[in-house]
C-alpha cells in the first residue's frame, strides 16, 4: 500500500545501503536519476535523510536528465522544469522559505526567456512542509 505524504514535502530521502536519492513534493517520493540531476538542482547532500519509509510513498515521476531550476529573464519567480517532451512540466517555487528548505542551489537557476516558460504549463507548487507550516497561521488571519 502506498500512501501520500505531504509531511515529507521538501525532503531529500535515501534508504541506507542505497545510492538511490528520492526528493518528495506533493506528498509523492521523485528520484533523482543521476549525481548530474542532483548537482543540477542542490547545494549538497549533507540533508538527506535516511529513511525506512521510502518503499511505502507513493511515487511519482522520475526527475530526469535535463532537469533544471529556472527564471524567467528579468524576472524573480523560480520553477523547477522537468520531464520529457510533451510532457514537460513546471513546478512553482513560492517562497524563499521553501527553496532553501528543498535544499536547491541558488547558483544553479537558469535565467531563460519568458516565452520558454509560458510555453510550459503549470504543474503545481513546491512547497516544504514546513513552509506551508510556516504559512498557514497567515492564511488562516486572512480567512
Amino acid at each position: 500500500m502506498y500512501t501520500l505524504r505531504e509531511d515529507l514535502n521538501g525532503l531529500r530521502l535515501t534508504a541506507p545501503g542505497s545510492t538511490d536519492v528520492w526528493v518528495v513534493f506533493e506528498g509523492r517520493r521523485h528520484r533523482v536519476v543521476s549525481p548530474a540531476v542532483y548537482q543540477a538542482l542542490f547545494t549538497s547532500p549533507d540533508d538527506l535523510v535516511f529513511s525506512e519509509e521510502i518503499p511505502t510513498i507513493t511515487m511519482g515521476p522520475e526527475l530526469n536528465e535535463g532537469t533544471c531550476l529556472v527564471r524567467g529573464i528579468g524576472a524573480h519567480a523560480i520553477f523547477l522544469l522537468t520531464g520529457h517532451a510533451p510532457t514537460v512540466r513546471k513546478y512553482h517555487v513560492p517562497t524563499y522559505e521553501s527553496f532553501s528548505d528543498f535544499g536547491f542551489n541558488e547558483k544553479a537557476v537558469i535565467d531563460v526567456p519568458p516565452l520558454l516558460l509560458d510555453a510550459v504549463e503549470l504543474a503545481g507548487e513546491l512547497t516544504s512542509a514546513l513552509d506551508g507550516t510556516r504559512r498557514a497561521p497567515a492564511a488562516e488571519a486572512e480567512a
